[in-house]
């Protein structure tokens, strides 16, 4: 067969075939012992980005996990700068102590935790509150949860009184998350976060006092009571001092002061 002839059948095969295709009318033709092409299954997966809500469910539940591991992870609040490293330190008691180791004041200085498990700023302070837990209830401190309020650290020269009021309030969130999680029955406010969350008059009005706390619809016992930083404080005052009246003087308060704590704290052994 020629070239010629060799095409011209090649054309005639091609017009049947286009005929065939168009009919559907094509024969699969194989061995015995291979598969059914309609048989096959081809797996694949989706090269399409997840959603927004996937995305920020799965971020959500990757927080909730690591939380107490890594630094905190929120975007409730414009002007952050770092989330709190291990901002939440989980306990067995259902007793929950709100505190804040950042900056909230022009002249404090910047402070982020550098060890494993570092709940206060400084051995000191956590010596001096670990003395008061263990006086008021015979175990360690480390019963109780703590949690940074707020989460996150904040440029202390630039922000304003109301720029604190709006993130405690976006806190709240994270507050009532680990109340409902974990069954807390009591709150604890220190120092800077009750000053944050009442402002200054209003915080030493509550100091001590036992009061509900509305966690959008959620109402919880808190108290309110000063930092252990204080109780330091008057310790470092008290060794500087020449003067033996002086002295006597930081003594009374320091003594008063660890008096006004353990009265305080009393408030919480009904919901232990």
């Amino acid at each position: 067969m020629d070239q010629k002839s060799i095409l011209e059948r090649f054309t005639d095969i091609l017009k049947e075939t286009k005929f065939l295709i168009q009919n559907k009318s094509v024969s699969v033709y194989r061995f015995q012992e291979e598969q059914d092409p309609s048989d096959f299954v081809f797996p694949w997966k989706s090269k399409v980005p997840e959603s927004l809500e996937i995305q920020k469910k799965l971020q959500k539940e990757n927080q909730r996990k690591n939380k107490e591991l890594v630094n905190f992870s929120c975007t409730l609040c414009q002007g952050k700068l770092s989330g709190v490293r291990q901002f939440l330190h989980k306990g067995r008691k259902p007793i929950l102590v709100l505190h804040y180791s950042g900056a909230t004041g022009p002249k404090e200085k910047p402070f982020t935790k550098t060890k494993p498990n570092q709940i206060f700023k400084d051995k000191l302070t956590e010596i001096s509150w670990s003395e008061l837990i263990q006086k008021v209830f015979g175990f360690s401190f480390e019963e109780f949860y703590y949690q940074e309020y707020p989460a996150c650290n904040f440029s202390n020269s630039d922000s304003k009184e109301n720029d604190w009021q709006t993130r405690v309030e976006n806190c709240k969130f994270h507050v009532k998350e680990t109340v409902e999680e974990f069954g807390i029955q009591f709150i604890v406010i220190l120092g800077s976060s009750a000053k944050l969350l009442f402002g200054t008059e209003k915080a030493k009005e509550f100091l001590g006092k036992e009061t509900k706390w509305d966690l959008s619809g959620l109402s919880i016992p808190i108290v309110t009571t000063r930092s252990p930083e204080a109780l330091v404080f008057l310790g470092e005052k008290a060794k500087k001092t020449d003067s033996e009246s002086n002295l006597f003087q930081y003594g009374k308060e320091k003594q008063e002061l660890e008096d006004s704590f353990i009265s305080h704290l009393s408030l919480l052994k009904p919901y232990l």
